[in-house]
């Protein structure tokens, strides 16, 4: 597998718990994500996601794919807000992907992991915060 292929497959999921995080909806996250940690609920995951953009003075985040205003720019060429890193033991990858306020990073990072199984690919939330 490709990084790309990996990507293909991770999209969809990610972007519908990035949609669900700028609606407001963490209690739709389930349809499309466990946790990895089992102990994690939608309500832990909910207080951590609210309570940053509360710390950090934020009103939201961004939906998935809002067009980014980075300044300065980033060099497109060695910077990607939806990062893959494939397992060297093919059991599955990783995806970052760098959440925004208002088309500006926030510093905050969706973390998630894409493990193959019989019954396809099962997606987890690994963690969100600062990289």
């Amino acid at each position: 597998m490709t990084e790309q292929e990996a990507k293909v497959l991770a999209e969809p999921i990610v972007k519908e718990i990035v949609d669900c995080m700028a609606d407001g909806r963490y209690d739709l996250i389930p349809k499309y994500a466990g946790f990895q940690d089992e102990t994690t609920t939608v309500d832990d995951f909910k207080e951590w996601a609210e309570g940053y953009l509360e710390d950090n003075e934020l009103s939201h985040y961004d939906r998935y794919g809002v067009p980014n205003n980075f300044q300065p720019a980033y060099d497109k060429s060695l910077y990607h807000q939806f990062s893959v890193y494939l397992y060297n033991n093919g059991t599955g990858f990783e995806v970052d992907y760098d959440l925004t306020t208002d088309s500006k990073l926030n510093d905050l990072t969706l973390i998630m992991e894409f493990l193959f199984s019989d019954n396809g690919i099962k997606a987890n939330i690994v963690d969100i915060h600062v990289l």
